[in-house]
């Protein structure tokens, strides 16, 4: 039984700062990624003891990959991979179980976002998080979710999912921890028991995939080269005959929504000495930027202009 373990970071149990998940900040190899890999690690040994014969980790969290988790920090029977969720199909998992997961962009619950800060997704009348986009993009078995409280309570058309709160939301910027690793893989264990009374995810068809950001109106070239038309002042939609027709168009808002950022990212922070070298000021103005973001409260959706994440209200 080949379980595929999508892991997060935002939701894990023992983050409580938005440092923590960036790695271009210091707090992210004190606490971040050893926290991280310690909840993956435990995740994985529960799917094993629950009777899965293979788990294939793929890391699910934007900074630090593709070295957020170590294959050090995995055991016996599990092993990370690099595959595109949207790809899983291809590789024949029996289930997913996801974990580190948080609250969609707009709910208060702890860094909530919707794959980056900013965008908001609505497919047909359902406001989206990512479990729903990665859960559909997998085609498989949704076995369980480990997250925050938050994102339990606005799972909408995921609702009934077995979920296991790890964290408590303090607002948009806190959280504590309510469950301890060995919490993480009794559950993990149980879901894994558990898979031949889950059916396969039925993903949307024949639907509208809609996406607002506040710099929406600065973006159109990038939303109309992945598929999208305008669709109000800061808005976009684009129609879908399969969820497997929202890959190019969520990869553009993705991009779209983090703009303001993209100067000042890098993908090669993989040590905490690539992270001390990499420019302070680009460093220092993104650890800035997600802590006032974590910090902020948002709308459910943006109708109109307003600063982006790294932009000054005017």
């Amino acid at each position: 039984m080949r379980v595929v373990l999508s892991a997060d970071m935002e939701g894990i149990s023992q983050l409580r700062h938005a440092r923590e998940i960036l790695a271009a900040c210091p707090e992210y190899w004190r606490t971040g990624k050893p926290r991280f890999e310690e909840e993956v690690r435990a995740s994985c040994e529960g799917l094993l003891a629950g009777g899965a014969t293979e788990v294939v980790v793929l890391d699910n969290h934007g900074s630090g990959n593709p070295t957020n988790i170590a294959a050090s920090a995995l055991p016996p029977g599990a092993r990370l991979e690099t595959w595109n969720l949207w790809d899983v199909p291809q590789h024949g998992a029996d289930a997913m179980l996801q974990i580190g997961y948080h609250a969609r962009g707009g709910v208060e619950g702890f860094l909530s976002h919707t794959y980056v800060p900013g965008l908001r997704l609505r497919c047909g009348d359902e406001l989206i998080s990512e479990s729903h986009g990665r859960a559909w993009a997998a085609r498989t078995r949704l076995i369980g979710i480990i997250g925050n409280d938050l994102h339990e309570q606005t799972l909408g058309s995921l609702s009934g999912t077995p979920f296991l709160v790890v964290q408590r939301s303090h607002g948009h910027g806190a959280a504590d921890p309510v469950a301890d690793l060995d919490a993480v893989r009794e559950f993990a264990r149980t879901c894994a028991e558990s898979i031949s009374d889950v059916p396969p995810v039925q993903p949307p068809e024949d639907t509208r995939l809609s996406a607002s950001m506040p710099n929406g109106a600065a973006v159109e070239a990038t939303m109309r080269n992945g598929g999208w038309a305008r669709a109000g002042e800061v808005e976009y939609e684009v129609e879908l005959r399969t969820w497997a027709d929202a890959r190019d168009p969520v990869a553009a808002a993705m991009l779209a929504a983090f703009a303001p950022l993209m100067h000042a990212w890098s993908n090669e922070l993989t040590s905490a000495e690539q992270a001390e070298a990499s420019d302070p000021a680009g460093r220092d103005r993104l650890g800035t930027a997600i802590e006032a973001w974590g910090n902020a409260s948002e709308p459910e959706w943006f109708t109109g202009p307003a600063p982006a994440i790294g932009e000054s209200a005017a």
